[in-house]
Parts: C-alpha cells; sequence; structure tokens
C-alpha cells in the first residue's frame, strides 16, 4: 500500500462535500467557514476520545480546519489512518448553515511523533495556526516541537501538567527564547479570569488608593490538590501591582511567598484547606488585607454552593461593598473558545509568567 498524501486526504474533503446528485442539500445554503486552524495532538486514545468530542462542541462557534492528531489502539497498526468528518450547524433563521470539517489523524508509536510534516500540509493558508496541547507537557516530543516553531499560538493546560513547578519554570525559563515568534497561553490562565476580574472590581473607583496598602494576602485552596492556580493568581497579583519577589527560588509551591511593594512588605499565604474533590485544582477564596489609617479586608470566596462566589469589602470592619456572581464549571472547549476570541498577545499573562519564573529556580541553571 502506498503513503498516505495530503492530497488524498482533500479529495475525500472535496467528496464529502459534494452533494450526491438528486440530493437537495443544496438548496440549504450550506457554506463553509473557517476562520482558523487548529491541531490537536493526543497523548493516549481515551485523551483522544475526549479531544474529539471537545472539537466537534468548539466548531460551532470557531468553525475551522480542525486536526486531531491521535495514537492507534494499542494492537493496531502503527501505519497512518486518516478520516473526514464535516460539522454544519444551522441557525435559527434557517437561512444560513456554517460547515467546517475535523481530520483525525492516527498512527502508531514511531509514526505519530513525526507526523508534523503531513499535518502542515493539511494547513488553511492565509488563516491562525493554533496549536492545543492538552496533556501533560513534554516539550521534548518532536511533534509539539516544530508545531511549537510553526503555529502562531500554542495552547497548553498547567491543570494537567504531572509536574507542574517544574513545567511552569521550564516555559518561563525558555519559551521565548525557544519560540520567540509563538505566543504562549495556559487554560489554566483563562480560567482564573473571573478571579482576576472580581478583584479588580473590588479595588475599582474610590477604593484604588488601598492597592498600594495591600500587606497580606491569603489565597486558599483545596488540601491535597496543586495550588497551581493559586499560585498563578499571586504571580499575577505580583506583576500588576508592580511586588519584586524577596527569598530564594524554588523548586516547590512554597506556602508563603514574601514580596516588596514600591510601599512596603507583602505577604502572600497560599493555605490548603479541607475539600471534599481531591481531583479539582480550585481556588477557593482569595482574602487581601490593608494597613494604613483605616484598614482594609477585601473577599472574594466560594460559598457553600461551589459554583456561588461572594465578593466583599470590609473597610475598619464596616461592610462597605458585598455582591454574590455566579462560577458555573467551564469546559475546554468553552476555555478555549474564550482564549480564540483574541489573537494578540496577552502581555498580562506574558508578565505573570516572567513573575513566575523570578520565583520558580530556573530548570537550565544546573546544568
Amino acid at each position: 500500500m502506498s503513503p498516505l498524501t495530503a492530497n488524498e486526504v482533500e479529495k475525500d474533503l472535496a467528496d464529502l462535500w459534494k452533494a450526491p446528485s438528486g440530493d437537495k442539500t443544496g438548496d440549504l445554503g450550506l457554506q463553509r467557514v473557517y476562520t482558523t486552524n487548529l491541531v490537536t495532538y493526543a497523548m493516549n486514545y481515551e485523551a483522544g476520545f475526549r479531544a474529539e468530542r471537545i472539537l466537534n462542541d468548539l466548531a460551532e462557534h470557531h468553525p475551522g480546519r480542525y486536526i486531531l492528531v491521535r495514537p492507534s489502539l494499542e494492537g493496531e497498526e502503527p501505519s497512518l489512518k486518516h478520516f473526514v468528518s464535516g460539522h454544519c450547524f444551522i441557525g435559527s433563521d434557517k437561512e444560513k448553515k456554517v460547515c467546517c470539517d475535523l481530520i483525525k489523524l492516527v498512527a502508531g508509536e514511531g509514526v505519530i511523533e513525526n507526523l508534523y510534516g503531513f499535518t502542515f500540509a493539511l494547513l488553511l493558508p492565509d488563516l491562525p495556526v493554533e496549536f492545543w496541547w492538552p496533556g501533560d507537557l513534554s516539550i521534548s516530543n518532536p511533534f509539539f516541537q516544530r508545531m511549537a516553531e510553526e503555529s502562531d499560538r500554542v495552547w497548553v493546560d498547567s491543570s494537567k501538567f504531572s509536574d507542574p513547578v517544574g513545567a511552569l519554570a521550564l516555559l518561563a525559563a525558555s519559551w521565548k527564547t525557544r519560540h520567540p515568534d509563538t505566543l504562549l497561553e495556559d487554560l489554566n490562565w483563562v480560567r482564573i479570569h473571573r478571579w482576576r476580574a472580581l478583584i479588580a472590581e473590588l479595588f475599582d473607583g474610590e477604593w484604588a488608593v488601598y492597592l498600594k496598602e495591600i500587606q497580606k494576602v491569603t489565597i486558599e485552596y483545596g488540601d491535597g490538590t496543586s495550588p497551581t492556580r493559586g499560585f498563578t493568581l499571586a504571580c499575577w497579583l505580583a506583576h500588576q501591582l508592580g511586588w519584586g519577589y524577596q527569598g530564594p527560588r524554588v523548586t516547590f509551591f512554597p506556602h508563603e511567598l514574601n514580596f516588596t511593594s514600591p510601599h512596603g512588605s507583602v505577604t502572600v499565604a497560599l493555605k490548603p484547606v479541607p475539600v471534599r474533590d481531591l481531583k479539582r485544582d480550585l481556588i477557593l477564596a482569595v482574602r487581601l488585607e490593608t494597613s494604613g489609617k483605616r484598614s482594609g479586608r477585601f473577599t472574594v470566596a466560594r460559598s457553600e454552593d461551589p459554583s456561588q462566589v461572594l465578593a466583599q469589602s470590609e473597610i475598619d470592619g464596616q461592610k462597605s461593598f458585598s455582591r454574590t456572581v455566579s462560577f458555573q464549571h467551564l469546559h475546554s472547549n468553552e476555555l478555549l473558545g474564550e482564549g480564540l476570541k483574541h489573537l494578540q498577545e496577552d502581555q498580562i499573562w506574558t508578565g505573570t509568567l516572567r513573575m513566575a519564573g523570578t520565583i520558580l529556580e530556573d530548570p537550565n541553571s544546573s546544568r
């Protein structure tokens, strides 16, 4: 059997969209729309199955050329196989049907890691190239390396890292050097957007004067889980408020971080608290305390219902602001969808990762 070519895959896609003789679908207003190229690499069959479902859900809001690369099942032939499918979404007006396609490439060990050239040949020209790596960081994987070189943006998920400290340290220390022309984004950063927005709201308007007086921050997370999101949030606060890290480089998430602000010392505590669900890396509460003529306490915390979050501020022990908002669980397709809305570099995320790099030990320093 001759090797599969990109032209054969494109021909199968053309045949897929070709209406059979006598078929009236041509009158339905089907229109293929492509806003981006999105390539996903799954490390195993189960991850590939989950990723395919996520891509199918995502396609409705961000139609594009979707390419999923996943390994074959154990015992299957290692040679390359492909599958094509089309996805159409019919609006309420039933006048316009937006369609796009998904290409699935399946291969065994020794083949799949080197499919980047074949994948490049399937990308649509003149569109952004997004690369989503949904699993544990494997920066030495040949497919990851080449896609990181050629993509406009790479999406990782630090909540999936088996060693989040080491992986974040490596990304902070090496990404700009390895891939200076490729943007890096983290789905965990998108997850904490609502926390960042609520904290910023607490210090809006007349309360902004208290920002420079923050003296202590306590970020609560589930005992027995990794405080990856809490640590990222602490780095965001430090970056945004101009704090400098004071302390030795670390190879773990410490319970306490010490900073120096333009107005004094700041302590950030990562505090584990009992939880029922050990599988989820959740921020449970963020408490910011200020010093000065009038002491302030600014809090964003989950209620007993984890989907409800209370944001409130107290000045000299008197409540000055309070509101409750809903934090529904965001699935990966929603996180990716939110991220894909913005094509430019997120400078705040870049600065936050750089701040993390001043705290975590550079993995290259011991080499």
